[in-house]
């Protein structure tokens, strides 16, 4: 592992009997096995359970905004849209009204509703353990499985790895630093078959750590993929961490955005290549590395980007030669006056320099990094850097990676304008 930085589904009604006082015991949520961070206490209110809205709502792959001039909560997941208002026991289900066995209510500005509400529209199966005080959220789990039988074990000369079943002809996706410089290589699948045959690199592109490999078996089980992502959706990843088979990890998207997946599901060494699922058991991403703090997956969306286009049997690998080009995708986006820039990761870059300019074909010198106390800066998520401007006067700034001390050309020049 390179170390860097279900539609909608009615369910049964839950009748809740709660007796004793909510200030005896504290509530606990879990979400698929996992305690469930909230953004405030659940709490019990006229015999009834409620809880944050929110926290659990987007852990369910629902978006939610808050309107406050309605004092509305809205909260919209593929076909389905929920609105309800602070203190009207009447909520909308996709423009429908529907009575509420308690109002919604706020508790330090944060929106609690009745757990019987979530259980029947929130997609996921949700029960009260009246004995230990818990609320149980689980959405429909796919089978341990489902998940193993399209992710493979990977061994190469050089390192071990895991990889993924695009198709059942022989598609393997996996990281290129997994196959980088090697010569042979040797996968185990779901069922201990072992594969040694012929191996061919069909698509690369290195410098997002994509590599996809041809080999001679077929009747093989393939991942389901999809391509749409939610913050704070339930996902597990399946790769072989320290070259243990078929381990599973379980945690939600924490941020992610075209070239990156951050997740709280622990990867290690020997995850890379490994899939990332959702709770539908669709295959959303790679595993490709992680930080101190975060685990990153490439979206599966720039994995089927690749052209097959080559023909490069694994034996001509340990001569392939790597040389990164020009950062891709340089991008900002203000934020309470501040400009947040950055860009798509290089591959085992060491470094990256940006240089600035008052004007656009003015001189551009290296940007001092205060932070660091030189002119090198890293690559970081969601951003790179944040930087601000005098009375929000105009800038312009170009980027380069470096790799094995040779510098890469600059990226185009791109004007940052905080307004």
């Amino acid at each position: 592992m390179k170390r860097t930085v279900r539609g909608f589904i009615l369910f049964f009604i839950l009748c809740f009997s709660v007796i004793t006082p909510a200030s005896a015991k504290n509530i606990a949520v879990t979400f698929n096995g996992y305690p469930l961070p909230l953004s405030a206490p659940a709490m019990i209110e006229n015999n009834r359970v409620l809880v944050p809205m929110r926290s659990i709502m987007e852990a369910l792959g629902y978006t939610v905004i808050w309107h406050p001039d309605s004092h509305t909560v809205e909260a919209s997941k593929e076909s389905t849209q929920l609105f309800l208002t602070i203190d009207n026991p009447v909520a909308l289900v996709n423009q429908e009204p529907v009575t509420l066995d308690a109002a919604a209510t706020l508790s330090k500005n944060t929106t609690m509703v009745p757990l019987r509400f979530i259980a029947e529209y929130g997609g996921a199966t949700v029960t009260w353990d009246g004995e230990t005080y818990t609320v149980v959220i689980a959405t429909s789990q796919v089978s341990q499985n489902d998940l193993t039988d399209s992710v493979v074990y990977i061994q190469t000369n050089k390192m071990q790895g895991s990889g993924i079943i695009l198709s059942s002809d022989g598609l393997i996706a996996t990281n290129f630093h997994v196959i980088e410089n090697a010569s042979l290589v040797q996968m185990v699948f779901a069922d201990d078959s072992i594969y040694q045959g012929k191996a061919t690199i069909v698509g690369l592109d290195p410098q997002r750590d994509i590599a996809l490999l041809y080999i001679d078996k077929e009747n093989l089980i393939a991942a389901s993929t999809e391509t749409s992502l939610t913050k704070g959706e339930a996902v597990t990843a399946v790769g072989a961490p320290n070259g243990n088979r078929n381990v599973l990890s379980q945690g939600k998207i924490d941020d992610f955005n075209q070239d990156i997946i951050a997740t709280s599901a622990p990867i290690d060494h020997g995850s890379s290549g490994g899939g990332l699922f959702n709770s539908q058991g669709k295959l959303i991403g790679m595993t490709s590395s992680y930080s101190d703090e975060q685990y990153f997956s490439i979206p599966i969306r720039g994995i089927m980007e690749v052209p097959l286009d080559l023909s490069i049997p694994i034996q001509q690998m340990k001569e392939y030669s790597y040389a990164p080009s020009t950062p891709k995708n340089l991008r900002y986006w203000v934020e309470d006056d501040y400009a947040y820039v950055t860009w798509t990761p290089v591959y085992d870059a060491e470094y990256y320099y940006v240089y600035m300019a008052y004007t656009k074909d003015g001189k551009f010198n290296k940007l001092h990094n205060k932070a660091l106390g030189g002119e090198v800066w890293y690559w970081g998520f969601p951003q790179c850097f944040g930087i601000s401007t005098i009375n929000n006067r105009p800038i312009y700034i170009k980027i380069s990676a470096v790799r094995d001390g040779i510098e890469t050309a600059t990226t185009d020049i791109m004007e940052i304008s905080i307004k």
